[in-house]
């Protein structure tokens, strides 16, 4: 029999810079989620000067060590904050502490589904570690306009039975 790999929750961008009526329902559903798991990665998204987000886009919100950029809950004790200037969570520093909890698989839920959520999920995919993206715990800022079509491309793209919900029949099975 084999011994059971952790369990590893990454926890995308619930920053006070991205809480809007749209995403403010996934913190206390995230908050108690978060001891139901063995491993538990928060990120931070943050804005730099110069970064192509204020140069290309115009985007001059989320200055490093700004309120807004400070999470929207609260991490447990043991959990990992990692901060980090791009779309994508998965830096060196996410991808040593996988490998070190020998892990080949996440579940990931956060703000925003179109943007941060959708880029980290890709490029874990591209890695081979398999994401399992908690839909009803993932949101748009800006609404279910972004959030719904980046879930369905999500689906099409790692495969719809990594779409999945924090409480349900994937739930019960041992997914979460």
């Amino acid at each position: 029999m084999s011994e059971e790999l952790p369990q590893v929750l990454i926890v995308i961008d619930v920053q006070e810079g991205f809480i809007t009526p749209h995403s403010q329902h996934v913190i206390t559903p995230l908050e108690n989620l978060q001891y139901e798991f063995d491993h538990v990665i928060f990120t931070r998204f943050y804005n730099p000067e110069p970064s192509p987000f204020r140069k290309i886009l115009g985007y001059d919100r989320m200055p490093p060590k700004s309120p807004e950029t400070e999470l929207a809950l609260l991490p447990r004790d043991d959990a990992v904050v990692i901060s980090r200037p791009l779309y994508s969570c998965v830096t060196e520093t996410v991808l040593v502490r996988l490998k070190t909890w020998g892990v080949r698989e996440v579940f990931i839920a956060g703000i925003a589904t179109e943007a941060c959520v959708l880029k980290s999920v890709l490029d874990l995919f591209e890695l081979n570690i398999r994401p399992w993206v908690l839909e009803d715990l993932c949101a748009s800022d800006k609404g279910a306009e972004f959030h719904d079509p980046a879930i369905k491309l999500m689906g099409k793209l790692i495969g719809q039975q990594h779409i999945i919900k924090s409480t349900g029949p994937e739930a019960s099975a041992g997914r979460v």
